[in-house]
């Protein structure tokens, strides 16, 4: 009976090795065709098949004289405690503490196959603790953890798999009481992360999928009673990092993906000063490249995205005063390339976009001010590229746009802008084995509008105005082996308009001023073996 529980504690480990390297090898397939076990790299890789795979020749419950098995347990746990009195100081200490470990391992050989299955726990906890009547203080500090490793294995004579699961968790805390100055400070952790690894090997072919995943979380608290302040800060945290790839005679393939958000949060409350402040960060990214080789092509892809949003606030009940400012920005990107032994061809794009808002607002001084503003950038590349010839082209493109509004207003005056701006540029190149040529337009337009009132008592002066302008680029250039050419010109064009009055016990009047200019430039040149022109 004994012998037969050992030999089902082996089947289970290499069935729980199966298991997981399935799970794993399924979500890399979803990535990747080259993974498909009916038509992709690993359609012959069946080592974990019950009636032609490795486990065919195992003979893990019967009696076979070709095969054997082994199973091993170990267990050991300890528990510790000390205890310091110390009369002279007045202090007292004591610890505890106990921890536990396991191991399991089972082996099972056959004539040309083996498999192998450990799993290793432990797991631990320790307090410690610190009177001090002198001075009024104690500290504690606990802390507790786990761990735990999960190893398969299964050989044969031309094929091998092999599966990795690492766990780890752990918390812990520490508190500080400080009677004498009536302070208190706690800090609490917490963190868990999982590695899972998974491996197949074949003659000609191997597959390899690796997943780590790590989480965490952070609270630190500090009360001031004496000075009547608390601060706490809590962060988080997670990241998830996943690769798979592929290799077969002639052919490979490979994803990874990675994954991070966290968020943080800051509060200082000071209730002697009446103020209240608090932060607040959260974000986000995710990268995803995949990448394929065959014998003469390959194909990369790879994808970008970043997202973030803060805030900070300010209260101030004395003053009678709050103010406070949110941003967000969300950034993407995407790239793409192909290539052969004769051409190779590229695509990358790209977009940038923030935003913020921001107000105060003072009720002792009768003030306040609010403003908005958005940010927006895109922009791509397109590339081409024949080998054989030596032929190449690339067309770029980038676009900005801005704008921002603002306002203010306090009791002897108030104000109102807006600007806005936009910036685009467009390139052009083309290169083979007799020369070189490009080409590139750039854009600028600009625009504001304000108008502001003041007043002092003895005078009221009021003032408007706006401004626009723009400015265009074209460049060319064309070269080859006997003579260049380039073209470069500028126009542009700026306007403005102010308008003001005024008006006091002695005086009033108006003003009026418009402005315009313009700025022309064009520079042509051409240059050959045989002399060197230059023209306007």
């Amino acid at each position: 009976m004994r012998k037969s529980v050992f030999r089902t504690l082996a089947f289970t480990g290499g069935l729980a090795a199966a298991l997981t390297f399935g799970g794993q090898t399924s979500f890399a397939a979803d990535n990747d065709s080259l993974l498909d076990r009916d038509s992709g790299l690993v359609e012959d890789i069946n080592i974990l098949d019950s009636e032609d795979g490795l486990l065919e020749g195992l003979n893990l419950g019967g009696s076979d004289d070709e095969s054997n098995s082994d199973v091993n347990a170990d267990a050991d746990a300890d528990v510790m405690s000390e205890t310091k009195v110390d009369e002279e100081n007045d202090t007292v200490s004591t610890k505890n503490g106990s921890e536990a470990e396991s191991g399991v391992n089972a082996a099972v050989e056959g004539e040309d196959e083996s498999a192998e299955v450990d799993a290793d726990t432990e797991a631990g906890v320790m307090n410690e603790t610190v009177v001090d009547e002198e001075n009024d203080t104690s500290m504690t500090s606990t802390e507790a953890g786990a761990s735990q490793d999960v190893n398969a294995a299964v050989e044969g004579e031309d094929e091998s798999a092999e599966v990795n699961a690492d766990t780890e968790a752990g918390v812990k805390n520490e508190t500080v009481v400080d009677e004498e100055n009536d302070t208190t400070m706690t800090s609490t952790e917490a963190g868990a992360s999982q590695d899972v690894n998974a491996a197949v090997e074949g003659e000609d072919e191997s597959a390899e999928v690796n997943a780590d995943t790590e989480a965490g979380v952070k609270n630190e608290t500090v009360v001031d009673e004496e000075n009547d302040t608390t601060w706490t800060s809590t962060e988080a945290g997670a990241s998830q990092d996943v690769n798979a790839a592929v290799e077969g005679e002639d052919e490979s393939a490979e994803v990874n993906a990675d994954t991070e958000a966290g968020v943080k949060n800051e509060t200082v409350v000071d209730e002697e000063n009446d103020t209240t402040w608090t932060s607040t960060e959260a974000g986000a990214s995710q990268d995803v490249n995949a990448a394929v080789e065959g014998e003469d092509e390959s194909a990369d892809v790879g994808a970008m995205t970043d997202a973030g949003i803060m805030n900070e606030t300010m209260v101030n009940e004395e003053d009678e005063s709050v103010s406070s400012k949110t941003a967000g920005n969300l950034t993407s990107g995407l790239n793409a390339s192909a290539a052969n032994e004769d051409s190779e061809v590229m695509a990358d794009a790209m977009t940038d976009n923030t935003g913020w808002v921001m107000f105060e607002n003072n009720e002792e001084n009768n003030s306040s001010s609010a403003a908005i503003g958005t940010e927006s950038m895109n922009g791509f590349t397109l590339g081409a590229m024949d080998r054989e010839d030596g032929e190449s082209s690339k067309v770029d493109a980038m676009n900005d746009t801005s704008l921002m509004t603002m306002v203010e207003n306090s009791e002897d005056s108030s104000k109102f802008a807006a600007e806005a701006g936009n910036d685009l540029m467009l390139g052009a190149m083309t290169e083979d084995e007799d020369g070189e040529s490009a080409a590139m337009v750039m854009n600028n337009v600009d625009a504001a509008l304000w108008a502001e009132s003041m007043e002092d008592g003895e005078e009221e002066v009021r003032n408007a105005g706006l401004s626009a302008g723009t400015d265009t680029a074209l460049n060319f250039l064309s070269s080859d082996e006997d003579r260049e050419s380039s073209l470069l010109s500028n126009l542009g064009v700026n306007a403005d308009a102010n308008y003001t009055e005024w008006e006091n016990e002695e005086d009033e009047g108006r003003e009026f001023n418009l402005g315009l200019s313009t700025d022309l430039g064009l520079n042509a040149m051409q240059s050959s073996e045989g002399g060197f022109d230059l023209g306007l």
